[in-house]
């Protein structure tokens, strides 16, 4: 049992995951958002790159041309620099506006929409020195420089099979003009980019299985862990019992007074129990047990008996046993039909003595 306790071989239920989201705590690869940037940048510089070195290059040949006309002041130079960084701004505000849109869509694709701000919230235990160290001699940090030099090799054996299936071109690029130079190395550096780019989506993919699958390892839950969220989902066993056995107590409550009101007879203990009988001439079979209860409920059965003029009768063991052995609305037994009985007969003839007298000066 301590053993099941121990191991983590149950996966995490969605309550687990939901609180976990709720911290920070979801499984994302900051290499899906790397290889989603990158290949953004590579296509973007695939089908706008020469056109964004051109108007670098008009540019920078409108502003060298005014170099010499412009007077050497202050004002004159500020004007100059904030016209600089304007235009700069403008011409790559699409770029860095892709960028960002494709990292929030490489992080959002994996875990959705999150506001939290348990992640950056201070903790004193980063700024131990010792936890750092263990850190960084431990295996993980280990794996993950193993990891990140494997990747970097890749990408240098891909780098270097595209640049020497360019080598019999290099040759070429002396006889082309300067607009053609730039404009085939742009070509170039774009092609070599989106092979990385594939390179980059293809590690992406990988590391995204493995971190997916560290996670749920890592929020595995225990069977005591099961049985812990459920107390604390659900209630303790024990308080839910006691809360049933409560909410059965107060609808016999409720119903003991709502019937005790429509009894023909009511027998106490005298004090601690009492029953409310009730008998239909020609529709029952035997009397029927209406209410009942003991203590502070049998005080307020008599209570109800008293204002509704319903007889009390003490009859302390045919009280007991009524209670002991009958629920609400069971019939009385056959072994009580005679005690029963004489009381029901006592009632109705004092209730009709009652009603004749009531009716004589009519």
């Amino acid at each position: 049992m301590a053993e099941q306790d121990i191991d983590r071989n149950e996966a995490a239920t969605p309550y687990k995951l939901q609180k976990a989201r709720e911290k920070g705590q979801v499984s994302k690869s900051t290499e899906v958002v790397s290889a989603v940037v990158f290949t953004v940048a590579a296509a973007y510089l695939y089908w706008s790159g020469w056109d964004g070195l051109a108007a670098q290059f008009r540019f920078d040949h409108a502003l060298l041309s005014q170099a010499g006309r412009i007077e050497a002041s202050p004002a004159n130079l500020w004007h100059l620099v904030a016209g600089m960084f304007r235009d700069s701004a403008i011409m790559l505000a699409p770029f860095f506006g892709a960028l960002m849109l494709a990292a929030v869509i490489g992080n959002m694709m994996q875990t959705g929409p999150i506001l939290s701000a348990d992640p950056i919230k201070p903790d004193f235990e980063r700024l131990n020195p010792v936890n750092g160290f263990k850190k960084l001699f431990s295996m993980r940090t280990l794996f993950d420089g193993a990891r990140a030099a494997a990747k970097l090799l890749v990408l240098a054996l891909v780098a270097y099979q595209a640049l020497k299936s360019l080598m019999p071109q290099f040759f070429q690029l002396a006889a082309f003009p300067p607009a053609g130079l730039a404009r085939a190395v742009v070509g170039e550096a774009a092609a070599l980019a989106l092979k990385i780019a594939l390179v980059l989506c293809l590690i992406a993919l990988a590391d995204f299985a493995y971190t997916r699958r560290e996670f749920n390892k890592k929020m595995r839950m225990s069977r005591r862990d099961l049985r812990d969220e459920h107390k604390m989902r659900e209630g303790d066993p024990r308080i839910r019992a006691r809360l049933r056995e409560l909410r059965r107590e107060s609808l016999r409550r409720s119903m003991a007074v709502r019937n005790t009101s429509q009894a023909d007879v009511l027998l106490t203990n005298p004090t601690h129990v009492a029953v409310a009988l009730r008998y239909v001439h020609g529709q029952m079979h035997s009397p029927q047990l209406i209410a009942k209860g003991a203590g502070t409920l049998a005080a307020s059965m008599r209570e109800i008996a008293a204002r509704c003029n319903i007889p009390i009768v003490q009859n302390p063991p045919l009280a007991r046993a009524l209670y002991r052995e009958l629920e609400v609305e069971q019939h009385v037994p056959p072994s009580l039909y005679a005690q029963v009985a004489r009381i029901l007969v006592w009632v109705f003839a004092m209730r009709d003595a009652r009603g004749a007298s009531s009716a004589e000066p009519a």
